[in-house]
């Protein structure tokens, strides 16, 4: 587990020190955020605008955009706006190898993109477990796959989706991703391709506080697990975005046009669905 190392020299700096910090947010005019892909299940975009931090309404696809997306092999799809599943969408799939180009015209302006779409990498193993950190057990997740292209550097958006029907969690939208991270292909084994993330200590699952909530695994959890293989521009941007934004910059969208956000040719796999129980986890054991 590469990653485990490192987050357990970080973990022990946090805890010897402690530093508050103010953020001073101060308000800027909305912009045009878009969203869009193109993977092997399909194409969509989202259009919305920029809000306030400070705002805790969900925001909504706007109407109102032309929106196409060709590709090396020369189709072209047009996307249809769908109010229901609150985006534009084309079921045509994308091919790995081919490369996009997005087109939108929205409120008199265009905006332009193009993504290269690497191959799907298969996953293997999926699993949680628990780590001895520190006095305390860890949970943690480890997927293994196989790396399609073992010669070139291959660069991958990992996510992690819960449903949880716990009660504390009844009332709470559950679309967004329960975790996710970011890895490339360096350090891996010739072939293969190794992710683990570590999530919560056994401790703070045992004390349920309320601000840990969305952060806590439940037993009966409907654990799915995403994995998606992105050109290294798309992996940039998202590196960018979950480090912070550059202190308080917008991370660089690959997007033309003066817009947030990105646009995305990806293959995605899927891990097979985990039910977490707490008492089927076992204690990490270094694989041979």
């Amino acid at each position: 587990m590469r990653k485990i190392f490192f987050l357990m020299i970080a973990a022990a700096l946090l805890s010897a020190c402690t530093k508050e910090i103010d953020f001073d947010f101060h308000e800027e005019d909305p912009v045009v955020v878009i969203e869009g892909q193109v993977t092997n299940e399909g194409r969509w975009v989202t259009v919305s605008r920029s809000r306030s931090v400070t705002d805790s309404v969900h925001s909504r696809c706007l109407p109102g955009a032309y929106i196409t997306i060709n590709g090396d092999d020369g189709l072209t799809t047009e996307l249809t706006y769908d109010e229901a599943t609150n985006r534009y969408f084309s079921p045509v799939p994308g091919e790995p190898g081919n490369t996009y180009f997005l087109n939108m015209f929205f409120e008199g302006v265009q905006y332009k993109a193009s993504s290269t779409m690497p191959p799907a990498a298969i996953i293997n193993t999926s699993e949680f477990s628990w780590m001895p950190m520190m006095g305390e057990r860890m949970l943690c997740y480890e997927m293994t796959g196989v790396d399609p292209q073992p010669d070139v550097r291959n660069y991958y958006w990992f996510r992690m989706h819960r449903l949880s029907h716990h009660p504390h969690l009844k009332d709470k939208r559950q679309t967004a991703p329960f975790s996710w991270d970011l890895f490339d292909d360096r350090g891996c084994p010739p072939g293969t391709i190794i992710m683990d993330w570590m999530l919560m200590s056994e401790k703070k699952m045992d004390e349920d506080d309320e601000k840990d909530w969305d952060r806590i695994l439940y037993d009966g959890d409907r654990v799915t697990v995403t994995l998606m293989a992105v050109d290294p521009k798309v992996y940039n941007y998202l590196s960018e975005l979950g480090s912070g934004q550059y202190h308080g910059a917008n991370p660089h969208s690959n997007i033309s046009g003066g817009c947030l956000g990105y646009f995305a040719a990806g293959s995605i796999t899927h891990a097979d669905t985990i039910v977490f129980s707490r008492d089927n986890i076992e204690d990490y054991h270094k694989k041979p």
